[in-house]
């Protein structure tokens, strides 16, 4: 098996794990955007930095974190690196209420993917 079927398999499975890890709140989401980097830190913080900084249709920043020992982190970072290998867009969702944008570091609620 090569190391592109491996990423397609890895890609189908972090796409099930996300379908099947909950619903969540559809508002307010990124433009469609590419992952242009990705950084994890020791501390359980991960960044990902997108090439586009539209939140609901606003400026807001380009970087946003996941909290690794957060419920379902692990099934977002896959999900973000799936989409980074595979060259994919997302739109990532944050939570509502409150400040929606936190400027740099925005916390993600949620990815979206799609096969386009």
């Amino acid at each position: 098996m090569n190391i592109k079927t491996k990423v397609k398999s890895l890609a189908i499975a972090a796409l099930g794990m996300t379908l099947f890890a909950g619903t969540a709140n559809a508002e307010p989401r990124t433009a469609v955007a590419k992952i242009v980097k990705m950084r994890p830190y020791s501390t359980g913080a991960y960044f990902v930095t997108l090439d586009s900084n539209l939140l609901g249709g606003a400026a807001c920043t380009t970087t946003y974190r996941v909290n690794s020992d957060g419920a379902g982190a692990k099934t977002v970072i896959a999900s973000l690196l799936t989409a980074y290998a595979l060259e994919q867009s997302v739109q990532l969702e944050v939570p509502s209420g409150g400040a929606d944008c936190e400027g740099f570091g925005t916390p993600i609620q949620s990815v979206f993917m799609s096969a386009s």
